[in-house]
């Protein structure tokens, strides 16, 4: 499909917090794109820096920058939900406000997308000064089309800033839950729905540096002594919580899992059962199915089958 037949309204969702330091780069690449019909929805989470002057300041030049600003502070999954709500295109991309998108992003994912309910491009790892590192997202993680609810059951290859989803599939899942990501959540309804197709160009740039909050690729771009605190930090993270969203995730992808999806159902009701106690069947079931179905809930891991094999074993012990 040519772009001169295509008078399909892109929407890009920007959800912003304290990102001053890195939002005209963003912005910038935003209005470069060659994709010509767009509309920019920027919803800022009470900043306290100078972020929104500078979303008024584009918006001012530029009338197809919408601003928004809550009234209290939502969180970013919220926020994110806030602003996909006020999209107006039938497509919707998310994007980071530290990142930076090469200008054919959007047209090739138009392009690309066809029956699917979502795309995703894979991306070039940059450190905080958006210097390529030689490393992209397919080099970390499994990238390809996902068609399986259960590859995306455990883990996920979901970075906001690489997709774009039709707003029907927004639509049918209108509140964010808050025990996972919101580009999660929604990657696995659109696997639900169709599956997600894979676009194997990297079309963005996906800055590493010491204020992400989620989705560092294995420290990429980030100096040792940043990484050592980093997993100092991440030891004094609330255990329980993340217990408990593991049991809630996995809880929320069983109840919207088709009946007619019935081995996926089955795996996923087990691992239901072995999640809700760290008893000794539990703890038994939850490895046996893990082994049983290794290919399939670890299918975006990019390790080979020992270390996969591994991380069964330790599922006696643990929840994922």
């Amino acid at each position: 499909m040519g772009l001169s037949d295509s008078p399909v309204l892109v929407s890009i969702a920007l959800a912003t917090y304290n990102g001053g330091k890195y939002l005209p780069v963003l912005l910038d690449s935003l209005l470069a794109q060659t994709y010509p019909h767009l509309e920019i929805i920027a919803v800022d989470d009470r900043s306290t820096d100078n972020t929104r002057a500078i979303l008024q300041q584009y918006s001012s030049l530029h009338p197809h920058i919408k601003v928004y600003v809550n009234e209290s502070n939502l969180g970013f999954v919220k926020n994110f939900e806030k602003a996909i709500s006020l999209c107006n295109g039938e497509y919707i991309a998310m994007c980071d406000q530290d990142d930076y998108w090469l200008p054919q992003n959007i047209q090739r994912k138009v392009e690309a997308i066809g029956e699917y309910p979502m795309v995703y491009c894979d991306s070039f790892i940059a450190d905080g000064n958006l210097e390529k590192t030689g490393k992209k997202i397919s080099d970390a993680l499994v990238c390809k089309t996902f068609t399986n609810c259960l590859n995306y059951a455990v883990f996920s290859n979901v970075y906001g800033h690489a997709w774009m989803f039709r707003r029907s599939l927004y639509l049918s899942a209108p509140i964010f839950p808050l025990c996972m990501t919101h580009d999660w959540w929604l990657a696995y309804h659109g696997i639900l729905n169709g599956g997600v197709k894979y676009l194997p160009e990297p079309l963005a740039l996906y800055r590493q540096h010491t204020e992400n909050q989620y989705g560092v690729i294995g420290g990429g771009g980030i100096d040792k002594k940043t990484k050592k605190q980093r997993k100092k930090n991440k030891k004094k993270v609330n255990k329980q919580k993340e217990v408990e969203d593991a049991r809630k995730r996995i809880t929320l992808f069983y109840d919207i899992c088709p009946n007619d999806l019935q081995k996926e159902k089955r795996v996923l009701y087990d691992l239901k059962r072995s999640y809700s106690s760290f008893s000794l069947s539990n703890n038994f079931l939850r490895m046996i199915t893990f082994f049983r179905n290794y290919k399939l809930l670890l299918a975006v891991r990019k390790r080979n089958t020992f270390r996969k094999y591994l991380f069964c074993l330790k599922m006696f012990v643990k929840l994922k």
